[in-house]
């Protein structure tokens, strides 16, 4: 039975890279950045490594696999392009929106053919944010990936104005990365290196200077491992405004009792956001705190496959919605309802999820 009457995934990649490298020589030490200036598999050329491309028939699969209804596709800072995902909505626009992402912007400076700068970010995403179907700014905020050493929180914070600033003037969410992983890691010092990607609380100032902007926590702080400082660093911040989000995908049951039990985080502050189309394989430790929970295992290699994370994830829900006896209209905000209201999209009925009149 579905888990919901409409099921909304507010985090996923429909693009997938391809490493070309192959043999014994291979080496896959700086994965990682060649991933971030990828360029689409049909314009690469015989020297180009790793490429990305369009991964939308796996995912269409998954949706009706699992009777999701929308998803929101993400370019993240791997290298997927705006471009990618404008095709996809186009063939498909009643299961997807997007959200916009400086990529072209990053992988110029990247490849040391311009200089960054965040208002040429800004240009990008504005750009973006005038094409249908593209509803928020996003995964994270974007950054100089040329940057080696620690940025100051307040030339940081001047940044991430201006990036406040065209979400303010497009009336749409930021997307706030939290969260991180371990294993091999990522390589691109982005915990190190940027306050916000690594202090979620960072956001409450934001938020306090801009009250109209909604803020999305990328993955409520728990991207992948078991460390949960970020989870609550991000509950600290949904406690004290009313439109700050929480994607709650990767939590195992007990973690979901954090964000559900606190008496000044609603329920329509939480969303069914997860990873698809990340290459996070999900560890298991039967008996163990948690019993399961999503990571980079060094030992295991890259994975090959498509991992599933929603039948992960959707056990995990109903897990805690059986214990607790979650009513299922609260239910219903958490898998579609706040994502309907909160990115304003087309579903077949809006009184599917719950709404009162005040007497």
């Amino acid at each position: 039975m579905k888990l919901g009457r409409f099921v909304v995934e507010t985090h996923c990649h429909a693009q997938r890279h391809a490493a070309r490298m192959q043999g014994e020589d291979a080496d896959y030490g700086d994965l990682a950045e060649k991933m971030t200036t990828a360029v689409p598999s049909e314009e690469a050329e015989d020297d180009d490594d790793v490429v990305v491309y369009d991964n939308s028939d796996r995912l269409l699969r998954d949706m009706d696999t699992y009777d999701v209804d929308v998803c929101v596709l993400l370019p993240g800072v791997f290298g997927f392009t705006n471009e990618i995902n404008q095709e996809i909505l186009e063939e498909n626009p009643d299961e997807f929106v997007a959200a916009a992402w400086s990529v072209e912007t990053m992988k110029a400076a990247q490849r040391g053919e311009e200089e960054w700068t965040m208002e040429a970010a800004c240009e990008e995403i504005d750009e973006w944010l005038g094409e249908d179907g593209f509803e928020m700014i996003g995964e994270g905020i974007p950054y100089d990936p040329t940057i080696k050493e620690p940025m100051d929180w307040p030339e940081r914070k001047d940044e991430i104005r201006q990036i406040f600033d065209v979400a303010a003037k497009h009336d749409v969410p930021v997307r706030w990365h939290t969260g991180y992983v371990s294993g091999y890691g990522s390589g691109l010092g982005l915990f190190d290196n940027f306050p916000d990607w690594g202090d979620p609380t960072l956001a409450s100032q934001l938020k306090a200077e801009y009250p109209e902007v909604p803020i999305v926590f990328d993955h409520g702080g728990m991207q992948a491992t078991w460390r949960e400082h970020h989870v609550d660093d991000c509950c600290q911040v949904a406690a004290s405004f009313d439109d700050v989000y929480l994607e709650i995908g990767l939590y195992w049951k007990e973690l979901l009792k954090k964000p559900m039990n606190d008496p000044n985080i609603g329920i329509d502050q939480l969303l069914w956001g997860n990873d698809w189309g990340a290459s996070m394989p999900q560890y298991s430790q039967p008996g163990e705190d948690p019993p399961t929970y999503w990571d980079q295992i060094v030992d295991w290699g890259l994975p090959a496959h498509q991992v599933d994370y929603w039948g992960s994830s959707l056990r995990q829900l109903r897990k805690y919605a059986m214990e607790t006896d979650l009513p299922q209209d609260a239910l219903n905000l958490v898998l579609g309802g706040n994502a309907v209201r909160l990115f304003d999209l087309d579903v077949p009925d809006r009184r599917m999820f719950e709404q009162y009149v005040e007497v």
